[in-house]
């Protein structure tokens, strides 16, 4: 079960980093070719697509998380940084959130990329504290 978790957690913490490594490195360049009353469309389509699986993301991360922290690690709870890794992951959530209900709602897309590449510094930011908590 702890093996299912922690594949399951380390699914979907790729795939949020992942697509924040896609929409930053990759996306946003190649759109430069595109005209601009194209590139809104592109945005919102990819977006559209790609925001729900953040979510999902979030939930599941959190879930094998509590679930692993529980039945394999559960001295974490005195150790700091794991407090740091939980704290950065909760404002991770919130711009998430920020980006999703507000930004990109309101079709406010030109400041997306600068919180989602905020977003991105605090994820590999957990995988260094991750890796110095193993």
């Amino acid at each position: 079960m702890a093996n299912s978790l922690l594949f399951l957690h380390i699914f979907f913490a790729s795939l949020w980093i992942g697509g924040m490594v896609y929409s930053l490195f990759f996306l946003k360049p190649a759109l430069r070719a595109v005209p601009k009353e194209h590139q809104t469309t592109v945005i919102k389509g990819v977006f559209s697509r790609f925001f729900p699986a953040v979510w999902i993301s979030i939930i599941l991360l959190f879930v094998t998380g509590m679930g692993l922290w529980h039945s394999r690690r559960p001295d974490l709870g005195n150790n700091p940084l794991f407090h740091l890794k939980l704290f950065l992951f909760s404002v991770m959530f919130l711009v998430f959130a920020y980006i999703h209900l507000y930004m990109f709602r309101r079709a406010k897309l030109s400041s997306i990329p600068q919180l989602i590449a905020i977003n991105l510094f605090l994820g590999v930011l957990i995988i260094l504290l991750i890796s110095l908590i193993s």
